[in-house]
């Protein structure tokens, strides 16, 4: 089977010690980076054999139109000593850990869902407000991604290969590394 990332069709996000995904729908763009770390073993000089490994860590830069308390919240903007309704964004402010999950089609309508179970925005988003425009302006944001308790970073399925109705059920609302690792008896 080929699959082609074509389309964000939804994407949620949920925050650590939080039990459900808040949607972002109106996703513009997405481009995931994966790290890798190359080892290689050298004899008299000359490099004989090299490994390439994942390293569970990555990048996202998503460009999306943001439900409002879910950009407060990645950035720590809700500060104890404000006011109801008053955030603000500073030297008090530190980023939220959250996950991450996507339902993504190829260009036929084939389905593959994804999930990043540990991130955190590295860069605050950058917002630009043009006067007159005839288009809105999506927020980008870059978040990290890093390996979860299983050394896993990024997950992902090809919806039509899931034999588990719950996995294909569930990964969109209630994702955890667990929900997709084979359980020991």
């Amino acid at each position: 089977m080929i699959f082609s990332d074509f389309e964000l069709v939804t994407m949620g996000m949920k925050f650590l010690g939080e039990t459900a995904y808040e949607s972002t729908d109106c996703v513009g763009s997405c481009e995931e980076s994966l790290n890798s770390k190359t080892v290689s073993k050298k004899c008299r000089g000359i490099e004989v054999k090299t490994r390439t490994k994942g390293t569970g860590t990555g990048e996202l830069k998503i460009s999306a139109h943001y439900p409002y308390d879910v950009r407060t919240t990645s950035l720590g903007m809700a500060l104890a000593d404000l006011k109801a309704g008053v955030m603000a964004y500073g030297q008090n402010s530190v980023h939220k850990v959250f996950s991450t999950v996507m339902l993504v089609e190829d260009e036929d309508g084939n389905q593959k869902l994804k999930a990043y179970p540990n991130c955190v925005v590295k860069e605050a988003p950058s917002i630009k407000i043009e006067n007159g425009s005839e288009e809105v302006s999506e927020v980008e944001m870059t978040i990290s991604f890093m390996p979860d308790e299983h050394g896993n970073g990024m997950y992902e399925a090809i919806v039509s290969q899931l034999t588990d109705e719950t996995v294909k059920t569930t990964w969109m609302t209630a994702f955890t590394p667990e929900l997709v690792r084979v359980q020991s008896v």
